[in-house]
């Protein structure tokens, strides 16, 4: 991670004998990277910080189990963060359609929705990107936009859309293809990486 993990690795085994200040300081380590991940996959503030009060209860609950050689500890609650905002999303269906605009209303879509995948570009490379998605089929921008919007993985996908793994990764493989093409003079190492499962 972007930050020394040394004293996380200390507070945990402090926290497995029930040390609270030692929790207090993980915590207040951790929370907010954890809290931005949530929030990157719930796109909902309310049901963010619902998750992270979860992923909080149950990193102090589990963390007699932790084992270091297994993760660091900023990727071993970055882990249970996921789990818990996509267990959530699953739960909140009726509100993650309306969470989800650029899916179901793309064309009426602020161009500023488009999270990270158009902060990186600017002006004239934005509005080309934007066209691009456009020529897309509904399908293919669906699965871009939740590939890269809701940094999904093509399990995931696979899962919210009901289509078959193998038919998520050929759609985003073609889409990112034509995506990468339009974008290759703009900007030619932009597009370089595939989203993986």
């Amino acid at each position: 991670m972007a930050f020394d993990q040394t004293e996380l690795y200390k507070l945990i085994p402090l926290m497995s004998e029930g040390n609270k200040q030692a929790f207090d300081q993980f915590y207040d380590s951790t929370v907010s990277l954890t809290f931005s991940v949530i929030m990157k996959i719930t796109v909902n503030k309310q049901l963010a910080e619902e998750v992270a009060s979860d992923v909080y209860i149950q990193v102090w609950q589990t963390a007699k189990k932790y084992d270091a050689d297994l993760a660091a500890p900023m990727t071993w609650v970055l882990m249970i963060a996921r789990c818990r905002a996509i267990d959530a999303l699953r739960r909140e269906k009726s509100a993650t359609r309306n969470q989800l605009p650029l899916i179901e209303d793309y064309d009426v879509a602020d161009e500023d929705e488009l999270g990270p995948l158009t902060k990186a570009l600017e002006g004239e490379k934005k509005a080309k990107l934007k066209r691009l998605l456009g020529s897309l089929s509904k399908s293919e921008r669906q699965m871009i936009m939740l590939a890269f919007y809701q940094d999904m993985s093509h399990r995931e996908i696979s899962l919210r859309t009901g289509k078959p793994l193998g038919s998520v990764k050929t759609t985003l493989r073609r889409a990112q293809k034509l995506l990468r093409s339009g974008l290759k003079v703009a900007t030619p190492l932009a597009y370089d990486t595939e989203v993986t499962g």
